[in-house]
């Protein structure tokens, strides 16, 4: 049974507090709990007395309303990673993705969730792994992708790629993105990766960005692999990016392990749209 609720949003999204306003004012309406996060934009507001603290406001919600574009449902779901609690998503960015709903019909589907009627699905997560001499240094879990890039060098960067203890290849190229189904329709698609259905799909993909090969192409791996990209080249301004979002500097002979997370993220789905209904709208398919 639903009966505490926190709402997360871009910290500095002033355009959203109308919309924010509204959706209190509904769940309140109904005699639920309300966190929000402890944000400066909200300070001046009759609801910063339901502001909460980080801790508060992900162990004690039975449900989750991201309000913004994907950018902010990414790192929601990172935030929230583990606890098992649905997100509903409400799309105020561009193309929304993963906010599926709008905020002109929200209230009608979101009076379904509060009922019970919901579907959720599961979306993978991965994690990376950063060791350097041997030795863990940190770890990011993604929901889209991790990349490895050269950061603001002008030459490539040398790769050696091992599966599951493996060797796959080496190659010299300005990176690597590793993608969950969810991600694939982000920066991995640019770069000439597929699109992988995310529902229920055991898979992530591995897509070298512009390999000085013809022979490197885009691969699919199980999701219980342990994927490795080792830095070979001695480089010390490299950049591991999780999300778009979180920036871990790299160097020279760095490894980056790659793994199952086993802690999923619960979507909220449109009961009316399916994921090709999406992927046409977004991406303008005729």
């Amino acid at each position: 049974m639903i009966q505490s609720i926190s709402i997360n949003f871009r910290p500095d999204d002033a355009k959203s507090i109308p919309l924010l306003r509204e959706i209190i004012a509904f769940l309140e309406k109904r005699n639920l709990t309300v966190m929000l996060p402890e944000y400066d934009i909200i300070r001046q507001e009759k609801f910063f007395r339901l502001a909460v603290d980080s801790d508060r406001l992900v162990s004690n919600a039975d449900l989750i309303i991201v309000i913004g574009g994907d950018g902010t449902f990414l790192r929601t779901a990172r935030l929230f990673c583990g606890t098992g609690k649905p997100i509903f998503g409400i799309n105020r960015g561009q193309l929304g993705f993963l906010t599926e709903f709008s905020p002109s019909e929200y209230t009608r589907y979101l009076e379904e969730v509060l009922r019970g009627e919901s579907v959720t699905v599961e979306r993978l997560v991965l994690e990376a792994v950063l060791h350097r001499h041997g030795k863990e240094v940190t770890s990011s879990r993604f929901l889209n992708d991790a990349v490895i890039h050269k950061g603001s060098l002008a030459r490539p960067i040398r790769l050696e790629l091992e599966v599951d203890g493996n060797s796959l290849s080496a190659y010299s190229g300005d990176g690597l993105i590793i993608s969950t189904p969810t991600g694939s329709t982000a920066y991995s698609l640019s770069a000439g990766g597929p699109i992988i259905t995310p529902t229920e799909a055991q898979i992530f993909l591995m897509n070298p960005i512009c390999a000085h090969s013809l022979a490197m192409r885009p691969m699919i791996l199980p999701a219980s692999s342990h994927f490795k990209a080792r830095i070979i080249s001695d480089d010390k301004n490299l950049l591991l990016t999780i999300d778009g979002q979180e920036v871990i500097n790299i160097e020279g002979k760095d490894e980056i392990l790659i793994r199952q997370s086993h802690n999923n993220i619960k979507l909220i789905t449109h009961p009316e749209k399916n994921y090709y209904t999406i992927i046409r709208e977004k991406l303008g398919w005729g």
